[in-house]
């Protein structure tokens, strides 16, 4: 039986790779997930988001504009189109620096506060191991839920479908997986985010940060910071957001002296520079907009940016980002200055989306135009930004602005690009043109055939001119041809509703897509997309 289990945890494993092209890249990939933005996968990463959903299973270009608020019975062009992507978007200036090992001082720079600073200077003029410091100056963290997350999908299927529908259910487990880095990268590749949760407790359990050790002190290092890191993200991602709340507390905003390597001299020696990562304590800031609260959020964000600006002020006079004064080559600063700029705008894009969920649209508008101002762009990252000032101005309504930035230059004649078209979709769709709408997305679509979030706005488009059917055959058509990338919450919840103004007998329906569910996808998804009385 032991060699049977084994054997078909062998066989998940080598399903969840198939079609990966590198399972060996560095793992700090899976963990250096960008926060939402507007700019929705307007220019898709080379390799998937293993972190987003959405992102890893759709092509280029997805951002809609939302005809809901998503509590509506119609269905909706992008259920959120601000939850998005902009790794790519960054990548020129920051993914570069970030993985070369000659930047490592730089990319791990941090001011800390004066407080931290004077015992940080205390321990290193101090003999090893006599130095106690008090409760309130070390970060304790610990799991805030004991046991293992369940399966939903799997509970539901039972439930709704019966034990035999069990047999078919084929996804890995924690259980699965080898205990380390490669086993959480392979549930994460298999969109077994749940599963991933659960490996990541028994790993932070070996640092004696587990359940029931919140403010209890203990060690960290790099990988055990980068460990929660993982972990939140993927909290995030699913929406268990009194969890994410609840685990994310201790760790403040990450200033605490043993955040920093300073702390540990018997390990790091006179090593500067905080254990934690840049994209760590952008995620911190960003969880309080996650749990309703998106002007504690921006208040984050805006100390963030500070010192992140003061990092690039000191480092623009030759001295190390932290302030100190060290003698590096101009290649190396420059390197320096690109990474500290790219993580500046990566916070500004953050504020962007801090602002829209507030509805703060000017602040949004400001620091996009801001930015578009920015030297270093490319013409098609400049293109994306201003892609996304005019869906901004379509948020507010304000359709002859958004014209301004969505219409290109009609003077020369040129192919569209994908994103062009979206762009005079979403124009047509804000003028309530829908069949005009249709057309572009239609064109979109036969340029960017494995996009699904294109084929979702085209049968929103067929639901809006009075062709319901047409646009169910067209979802249930996608379903069938690639069940693994279109099964989607977005698309699904549209499909429910498109059902339910179809015919007032559809469970059956439902219960097709929560088998199709059972069969091809991880346990990452809401069940409730489904709209099933469980």
């Amino acid at each position: 039986m032991a060699e049977d289990n084994a054997a078909a945890s062998k066989a998940k494993i080598e399903r969840a790779e198939v079609n990966n092209e590198d399972n060996e890249v560095d793992i700090s990939r899976y963990f250096n997930d960008a926060p939402p933005t507007i700019f929705d996968e307007i220019v898709a990463p080379k390799k998937p988001d293993y972190f987003n959903v959405q992102s890893a299973s759709v092509s280029r270009v997805s951002d809609y504009a939302s005809l809901s608020d998503g509590t509506s019975s119609v269905p909706f062009f992008n259920s959120d189109p601000l939850r998005t992507s902009v790794n790519s978007l960054l990548e020129p200036a920051e993914r570069v620096a970030e993985h070369s090992a000659s930047n490592d001082t730089h990319r791990d720079a941090w001011i800390p506060s004066e407080h931290t600073r004077k015992i940080l200077r205390s321990i290193a003029t101090t003999a090893a191991g006599s130095n106690h410091l008090e409760r309130e100056n070390l970060t304790m963290p610990g799991l805030a839920v004991h046991g293992d997350m369940p399966d939903p999908i799997k509970n539901a299927s039972i439930h709704l479908l019966g034990e035999d529908e069990n047999i078919h259910r084929n996804v890995l487990t924690a259980s699965d997986v080898t205990q380390d880095e490669r086993g959480l990268r392979n549930l994460i590749q298999a969109g077994c985010y749940r599963a991933a949760v659960n490996l990541s407790g028994r790993l932070l359990a070996i640092y004696a940060q587990g359940y029931g050790k919140i403010n209890q002190p203990s060690k960290h290092t790099p990988h055990s910071l980068q460990l929660w890191y993982t972990r939140l993200s993927l909290l995030a991602k699913l929406r268990q957001l009194e969890v994410l709340e609840n685990e994310s507390r201790p760790f403040g905003n990450l200033d605490k002296p043993d955040m920093y390597f300073r702390f540990y001299p018997e390990l790091y020696g006179t090593r500067s520079g905080s254990m934690a990562s840049f994209a760590f304590r952008l995620l911190l800031a960003e969880i309080p907009s996650y749990c309703g609260k998106p002007k504690q959020a921006l208040d984050n964000l805006y100390r963030l940016l500070a010192t992140v600006s003061q990092i690039v002020a000191n480092l623009q006079m030759g001295l190390h980002g932290e302030g100190t004064r060290t003698k590096i080559s101009e290649s190396e600063q420059q390197d320096a200055m690109r990474l500290w700029a790219a993580r500046k705008s990566r916070i500004l894009i953050s504020v962007v989306n801090c602002a829209i969920s507030m509805k703060n649209y000017v602040l949004a508008i400001e620091i996009l135009e801001d930015l578009c101002r920015l030297p270093d762009w490319s013409a098609e990252q400049v293109g994306i930004l201003r892609s996304a000032i005019g869906r901004v101005h379509l948020f507010l309504g304000d359709v002859s602005a958004a014209e301004r930035y969505l219409v290109r230059d009609g003077k020369e004649e040129r192919t569209s690009s994908v994103r062009e078209l979206v762009d005079s979709g979403l124009m047509a769709v804000a003028q309530n043109a829908f069949q005009e709408a249709y057309g572009c997305f239609q064109s979109a679509s036969a340029m960017d055939p494995s996009n699904v979030m294109l084929i979702n706005n085209m049968a929103v488009c067929l639901l809006y001119t009075g062709q319901l059917k047409a646009a169910v055959r067209l979802y249930e058509s996608l379903v069938g041809r690639n069940p693994i990338k279109s099964l989607q919450e977005p698309i699904l919840l549209n499909m429910c509703t498109s059902y339910e103004l179809h015919t007032t007998h559809c469970k059956q329906t439902k219960l097709h897509l929560l088998r199709q569910l059972n069969r091809y996808k991880g346990d990452a998804a809401d069940i409730l997309c489904l709209k099933l009385a469980i």
